[in-house]
């Protein structure tokens, strides 16, 4: 996932970045609401986390702004203990609020929570026809097996899972493999995919990932992912009687 920090909270030390990059997280910072503009316009992030208490921008007045030029999702910081803090960020189109006390564990559960929710996701288990993933865990299987995966091979397939049935872009996908500091060659994502592909392959799976022509990748859900609940028989015959009588 790509993150755009605004501000020097929550996470601080040089340490930190290590830690995100080794849970598959890549971090952007900034120190100023127009820088943030200016990333936000560059980068599909896929959340910011927003310090409350930066100097030059009350919070809420931040949040509004970026709410006019995105719909990113936002978990702001704060150290106030007013709740009015909390309130007048959610209202004006936070999707959360934590205090700087929140500890790494639960920011990032919080961070997978928001996240999924945007695309339509009920929990951390990721689930797309026949294949299953964890982002707590950084696992895929197929039909309850366990599949091999490499660490960028994993993140490009998270990503299509999250964003499943919208086409994507090279660039996002880039971004979301490697961050925003420094690209491979851009024909690296393709020598990903293949070697995604060839990991589905055994399952049947190696279609399920289609080429945008000059765009990019969609990936496909070739066995439907929700089923619809069953209307009740003593329903049905409710509403027949109804149809008839109208």
């Amino acid at each position: 996932m790509l993150i755009l920090q605004i501000g020097e909270r929550p996470l601080r030390r040089d340490q930190d970045s290590r830690d995100l990059e080794g849970r598959g997280f890549h971090r952007e910072t900034t120190e100023t609401l127009e820088e943030a503009i200016s990333f936000i316009e560059l980068y599909d992030f896929d959340i910011i986390l927003a310090d409350l208490d930066i100097k030059g921008t009350p919070g809420p007045d931040m949040i509004r702004e970026i709410r006019t030029v995105s719909n990113i999702p936002i978990i702001g910081i704060t150290t106030s203990i007013d709740p009015r803090t909390k309130i007048l960020a959610l209202d004006m189109g936070a999707d959360d609020v934590l205090t700087q006390l929140c500890g790494v564990e639960e920011l990032l559960a919080r961070v997978r929570a928001v996240v999924r929710r945007r695309f339509g996701h009920v929990d951390s288990k990721l689930r797309c026809g026949r294949l299953e993933l964890s982002l707590v865990v950084h696992e895929a299987k197929v039909d309850d097996v366990p599949l091999r995966l490499g660490p960028k091979e994993y993140l490009l397939l998270e990503f299509l899972i999250l964003k499943r049935g919208s086409p994507v872009s090279k660039t996002a996908c880039m971004t979301h493999l490697y961050g925003t500091d420094e690209y491979p060659e851009a024909k690296t994502i393709d020598v990903v995919l293949c070697r995604l592909r060839k990991r589905l392959a055994p399952y049947g799976l190696s279609d399920m990932i289609e080429s945008v022509w000059g765009y990019g990748f969609k990936l496909r859900d070739p066995g439907g992912n929700v089923a619809l609940p069953r209307v009740p028989v003593a329903t049905t015959a409710v509403r027949r009687r109804l149809l008839a009588t109208a």
